[in-house]
């Protein structure tokens, strides 16, 4: 049997001429989408709203004559059992911020007394502090318990007040009355830019995320064979004398540019690819349902502990009762019952949390106090602080939580950290920071222009020929 003559290169040449511009045709408009998207990401990050804030610092008070939180709950008639409570100083006097299955309220620490409306008031004070707005009226304050088009799951907390404002730029604010957190401020330009980038990058105008995942992979895989097919293609015709300075204006600048940005195409789609599949292998963490405890009991007595007071926030550690609290720059847990103070009560309650979200039988590795967001555990994740569970697993699994709302903050195994690293260096270009944040999305912005105009231009050729035909 005689051996197979390889394809000649001019053979290959006439293939990639007839199926490069086919098949950009098929993606050509997904791919110039992403890129217009992406040159745009840096514009509407610089235009949307910035808070006058970004943190609410508790004032620290004196815990004499605060009650018990048994004694406060008897005193305002309160029989209902407790899932949270918090102590905290607003406008100069201690209050305690009772959860319920049904209701939140809130208690005079010193005197028993019920606070009508403090919640929503609280929320709209946070909001002002937060936006540095305080004279427009507010035109709507509402109680959000889910993710929208306008406070989407990037904001992470839930639930959330929505606070709207009479003003011109229609700026509403999302703020969490159970931790004095910002959620996010959001105003019409923000909403309407947010809304572009969604559709045309994310495309969330696909209701079917099954439909959604297949028709990204389809462009995303056609684009990145494109680009490498032009690489190809331009070296093969360079080789042969039919460099780019051959044929006519457009065709010349299609492929001057073409042969310039192809590298980014590739990974560029490639990183999204990745992404965008590795999303869809999250692991699913436990429900965890909240735990009550009845108010008679929580008898603990805050002069006893500590003359001075920061904040103090009930937790559950297993079946028992304990608040976490500030005393000046010290974190305590004590026994909500008894007062009894738990040695290493952050490490003991980050365990219980981790275990409970993500069960495992493997042996803990490490408990890491988290204090600053970082490569792994990046701002995308909202919340600080956060304490790192590490397993000694082959996938060297980490589970952060927050102790201080007893919440999952995310999960990270190996195969997060490698998408995390691609991500981050190949489609945000976070290998170039030491430029500075601005050069960096520059010249990231420069190269989507290019592989947009790349697509543009071939498309253009693909439609006049199409014509002739």
């Amino acid at each position: 049997m005689s051996k197979k003559t390889p394809r000649r290169p001019s053979s290959l040449i006439g293939f990639l001429l007839r199926w490069h511009p086919r098949l950009g045709g098929v993606v050509g408009l997904a791919i110039i989408a992403w890129g217009l998207s992406g040159l745009a990401h840096p514009i509407i990050s610089r235009i949307q709203p910035s808070a006058a804030a970004y943190v609410y610092k508790l004032e620290p008070f004196s815990s004499a004559g605060v009650l018990t939180v048994s004694d406060a709950a008897e005193r305002a008639g309160l029989t209902q059992s407790l899932s949270a409570v918090r102590l905290l100083a607003w406008q100069g006097r201690p209050y305690y911020r009772l959860q319920t299955a049904a209701d939140v309220i809130w208690l005079d620490a010193r005197s028993g007394a019920v606070i009508e409306r403090a919640e929503r008031d609280y929320a709209e004070f946070l909001a002002r502090h937060y936006v540095g707005d305080q004279d427009s009226a507010v035109k709507s304050l509402s109680l959000q318990t889910e993710f929208d088009e306008d406070y989407v799951f990037v904001n992470r907390l839930l639930p959330v007040w929505r606070v709207e404002f009479e003003r011109d730029d229609g700026m509403r604010v999302y703020v969490d009355t159970a931790s004095d957190r910002l959620g996010t401020i959001v105003n019409n330009t923000k909403a309407a830019t947010s809304v572009f980038f969604r559709n045309v990058h994310s495309w969330i105008f696909i209701k079917n995320d099954s439909l959604r995942l297949s028709l990204m992979t389809i462009c995303l895989v056609g684009g990145g064979i494109i680009a490498l097919a032009g690489i190809l293609q331009y070296f093969l015709q360079w080789r042969a004398g039919r460099g780019w300075r051959q044929g006519r204006p457009t065709l010349k600048f299609h492929r001057l540019l073409g042969v310039s940005v192809a590298l980014t195409a590739v990974t560029f789609t490639g990183s999204g690819l990745y992404h965008l599949w590795q999303k869809q292998f999250v692991l699913q963490s436990e429900m965890v349902a909240a735990k009550y405890f009845d108010a008679a009991q929580i008898n603990v007595g805050w002069s006893t502990l500590n003359p001075e007071i920061v904040q103090a926030d009930m937790v559950a550690i297993g079946n028992e009762a304990y608040f976490r609290t500030w005393y000046g720059g010290v974190l305590q847990y004590s026994n909500a019952l008894n007062g009894k103070i738990l040695v290493d009560g952050e490490r003991l309650h980050a365990l219980a949390l981790a275990a409970q979200y993500l069960p495992t039988n493997a042996p803990v590795k490490a408990v890491r106090a988290v204090d600053s967001f970082n490569d792994e555990y990046g701002f995308v994740n909202k919340r600080l602080p956060v304490v790192a569970v590490d397993y000694e697993r082959s996938d060297h699994l980490s589970v952060y939580v927050e102790p201080r709302s007893g919440a999952l903050a995310t999960v990270v195994r190996d195969a997060d950290r490698y998408e995390g690293f691609s991500f981050a260096f190949l489609h945000k270009w976070n290998f170039i920071d030491g430029l500075g944040h601005t050069v960096r999305d520059i010249i990231a912005a420069c190269f989507a222009a290019g592989i947009a105009a790349t697509f543009i231009l071939g498309m253009t050729l693909f439609l006049r020929r199409a014509r002739r035909r």
